[in-house]
């Protein structure tokens, strides 16, 4: 519905909003009390997506471990949508529910353990080389 309001749904290809605009892919650490999390995304600027509108407090150790350019925003919830559904099938063990970060992140998914980074960083390889999703 806010998408509508703003006028960000347009076509792909011709558009001017998000869905046609470069975006990345983004691996995000976050250090919440008592451990750390990482967070799977999106976003045609991944700095101003960790500070403002995940609403992680300031003082948080937060940073950004990787992204991964893709032509288009549409193109970027693709393999977003893609590399979240990877992990659900193989992996569900790193995905933590929302009762394990509470408010600290503005999510309700796409957070995952520490112990999954090694995992994402390979979903993001093969994503940065066009290559399908596999397994280890």
């Amino acid at each position: 519905m806010g998408n509508m309001r703003w006028g960000d749904v347009d076509c792909a290809a011709c558009g001017e909003s998000w869905t046609s605009k470069p975006s990345q892919l983004y691996l995000f650490r976050v250090d919440l009390d008592p451990s750390a999390v990482l967070k799977l995304g999106y976003s045609s600027d991944p700095a101003r997506r960790l500070r403002q509108q995940l609403g992680i407090a300031r003082d948080t150790p937060s940073r950004i471990l990787r992204t991964v350019s893709v032509p288009t925003g549409h193109e970027a919830v693709i393999r977003e949508k893609a590399a979240h559904a990877y992990m659900r099938r193989h992996h569900p063990e790193m995905i933590l529910p929302k009762s394990v970060y509470g408010d600290a992140i503005n999510t309700r998914t796409e957070i995952y353990r520490l112990a999954a980074e090694p995992i994402l960083r390979r979903l993001l390889d093969c994503i940065a080389a066009d290559l399908p999703l596999s397994s280890p």
